[in-house]
């Protein structure tokens, strides 16, 4: 099985080589290479907010466990999981956080563990509410031609969804087995010797219902920043999209982009933009050209700063178990 999933990212390689066929690359060289500098800046000005906020969360989070996890340790943690995750499917291939939690916020492997998917877990929370909120008013207002209606069902469906997803059954017979399925082995085996333990400790990060409010609201603010990032990514390869239409579709892109399926989101996130968003102004070339800078923009640059990071991690004793 773990031979399939490894197997599974060439699909989406394959898909981004099959695009680039169809996409006129000469047309998107000089888009990017005519790029606005200014907004360029900006969109890498960005990137800090975003950081700031998802290193805020992790602390957050770590104080439930009364760890004391400074706030730099918390955004070196942040960043040290970035490049490993960029070049593992779904993004859950960052383990490397798992050791940076134990460490340096002093908490055994299956505390850890749980800190780190309940992260990842706020993080597609706040996505899925997002990504539902876009899809179904788009979807509702080509119905019923009301612009608010349509915003208030995306938003009801949207927190159903996180309702459901909150479910302690469903985390307890879904959640738990998957997750241990994508941990490496060794890590996975630790903690199926401390399942009760890591899903005591996972569960305890969503209730009360209260303690939710804090790191659901950081994880909505990073969102925000990042569509603002990608709006000005637009902007800088002159694509006509208003911010509302990047608010409304993106989301939806970027849960499709999470698929397992490849790196760095390559083919499935090129795929959904030229569904969503292509039209007689916005051509193939425009969204391959904002796909690159978005990635130059944010994964790829965090990934970069994360490699110092993550070194940091490498010396020193092994986390606790």
């Amino acid at each position: 099985m773990r031979r399939l999933s490894s197997l599974s990212v060439l699909l989406g390689l394959a898909l981004f080589a099959a695009l680039l066929g169809i996409v006129d690359l000469p047309a998107t060289w000089t888009l990017l290479k005519n790029s606005n500098p200014f907004w360029i800046a900006a969109a890498f000005l960005f990137l800090l907010p975003e950081i700031f906020i998802k290193g805020l969360r992790l602390m957050s989070l770590c104080r439930h466990f009364g760890s004391r996890l400074t706030f730099q340790n918390s955004v070196w943690i942040y960043l040290a999981g970035q490049p490993l995750g960029a070049v593992t499917p779904a993004k859950l291939g960052d383990i490397v956080r798992v050791v940076g939690i134990g460490r340096w916020a002093n908490l055994r492997n299956h505390s850890a563990f749980a800190v780190h998917v309940a992260d990842k877990v706020y993080d597609l929370l706040a996505l899925v509410l997002l990504a539902a909120t876009g899809l179904i008013t788009l979807i509702a207002q080509s119905q019923f031609k009301g612009p608010a209606v349509a915003a208030l069902m995306g938003i009801g469906i949207g927190i159903l969804i996180m309702f459901l997803f909150l479910n302690p059954q469903w985390m307890r017979l879904i959640l738990k087995p998957l997750l241990l399925f994508l941990a490496p082995k060794k890590l996975a085996d630790q903690l199926s010797a401390h399942g009760r333990e890591f899903y005591k400790d996972l569960l305890g990060l969503f209730q009360p219902s209260s303690r939710l409010i804090v790191p659901f609201f950081l994880s909505l603010s990073a969102w925000t920043v990042v569509l603002i990032r990608s709006y000005f990514c637009a902007q800088a390869v002159g694509l006509p999209l208003s911010f509302i239409t990047l608010a409304l579709l993106l989301p939806v892109v970027i849960v499709i982009e999470f698929l397992p399926i490849t790196i760095l989101g390559f083919g499935t996130r090129e795929a959904a933009l030229f569904i969503l968003l292509e039209s007689a102004l916005v051509t193939r070339a425009g969204l391959l050209s904002f796909s690159f800078m978005t990635v130059v923009a944010g994964p790829l640059l965090t990934s970069l700063a994360g490699i110092y990071c993550a070194l940091k991690l490498l010396p020193g004793k092994e986390s606790k178990t």
